[in-house]
């Protein structure tokens, strides 16, 4: 198996899952009470949290809570945004961009049942967001801006910085979801009010996420009741799994330095190879700011979905978006590439456990399917 669709889900690295398996022996007494089992559980989680706040980029008074998904993350930003700001001074518009993910997209959608309205900033050519339409959108009543620090898909990095610095002079709250870069690049925290991430796609473990609220900005529980030891999180708290979480963000800050030269490295070879064996391959965005571990590439005479398949049955898994992400082709059109250019591209997404004989591997049954389906479908272009 070449696993290379780690936008989608990351294997669960092995220290989280060791510390994970260990809490649950270890930490399973209740935290709100004075006895000793009760305390230790309590000072189990001090140093964890410096962890995961040095990988954010966040500082000790930013507020941090521990969630099980990053959904719920986005989900708690906006009801935040809703009672804060739309019930309470009118501000009832939320910008977003035009190629989100569902958790993003449903989120919003349930603020418009609830009498809200979303408008969607457009990409340019190069996948990022239109700083300036995004500025004409801007109205008074603009309560927030909500989108993705980078696409899972394209890997294309957003202006941050820009859109940061748009936000705070129109006084508008901004929340990026950081899933897709936390790990892999650094994140500007101090630049945001709200940063929010999925921890499977950081080698935690699934049911794992977080949020992060920039000091003094306001927050509202999803969940009204229970111990609230983790930020403004009802219920109880779910320590091996924080513990699996802070152990998985120590690896990734750890990995920095690797994700950004040899993984970057490895992605270039697979570009570099697909490009130069099979004739008109090309990649898209390669000339944008983008993740140092997504690929995308475009196979002209073939047709996406016949390829992903193949390569399936190969035992090579890259992607065509999914449950969550949009498919990959509608995010290219929202970028202005050519519908058949788009139906033709597959994404790659490497790990920092990827390795130099597997992409070796995996260009040669590329090419090799490429070639054969090339064959089979001659008289169709």
């Amino acid at each position: 198996m070449i696993y290379l669709d780690n936008t989608s889900a990351t294997r669960v690295c092995g220290p989280a899952l060791e510390r994970g398996r260990a809490a649950l022996e270890e930490y399973w007494a209740p935290g709100f009470q004075p006895y000793k089992l009760s305390q230790d559980l309590l000072a189990a989680l001090d140093t964890r949290y410096q962890i995961i706040y040095d990988l954010a980029g966040a500082e000790p008074g930013d507020s941090f809570v521990f969630t099980s998904s990053g959904a719920e993350a986005i989900n708690q930003v906006h009801w935040t945004a809703f009672l804060e700001l739309a019930r309470k001074e009118g501000k009832c518009h939320f910008i977003t961009s035009a190629v989100e993910d569902a958790p993003m997209l449903q989120s919003l959608k349930r603020l418009e049942d609830l009498g809200c309205y979303v408008k969607a900033a457009p990409l340019d050519k190069t996948g990022r967001i239109d700083v300036q339409k995004l500025a004409e959108l801007i109205s008074p009543r603009t309560a927030m801006i909500s989108l993705s620090f980078a696409h899972g898909l394209s890997g294309v990095l957003q202006p941050i910085e820009e859109i940061a610095a748009l936000a705070k002079e129109k006084n508008v709250l901004l929340h990026v979801d950081a899933t897709y870069a936390l790990g892999k690049v650094y994140c500007p925290f101090q630049d945001l009010d709200y940063l929010t991430f999925s921890g499977d796609r950081l080698h935690a473990g699934k049911g794992t996420g977080g949020l992060f609220a920039k000091a003094g900005r306001p927050l509202q529980p999803l969940i009204v009741g229970g111990i609230e030891q983790a930020g403004l999180r009802g219920g109880a708290f779910d320590i091996p799994s924080f513990l699996s979480l802070a152990a998985a963000a120590s690896q990734a800050s750890l990995g920095l330095d690797l994700m950004s030269l040899e993984v970057a490295r490895l992605r270039d070879r697979l570009e570099g190879e697909l490009v130069q064996k099979i004739p008109g391959a090309h990649v898209l965005f390669s000339d944008s700011p983008r993740l140092p571990n997504v690929s995308v590439v475009a196979f002209p005479r073939v047709h996406q979905e016949s390829l992903h398949y193949a390569l399936c049955r190969k035992q090579v898994f890259a992607s065509i978006g999914g449950q969550y992400a949009p498919h990959l082709a509608r995010h290219l059109a929202a970028a202005g590439i050519e519908e058949r250019v788009g139906e033709t591209a597959l994404h790659f997404s490497l790990s920092r456990n990827t390795t130099q004989e597997e992409i070796d591997r995996a260009v040669s049954i590329i090419v090799e399917t490429v070639e054969n389906l090339r064959l089979l479908s001659k008289d169709l272009f």
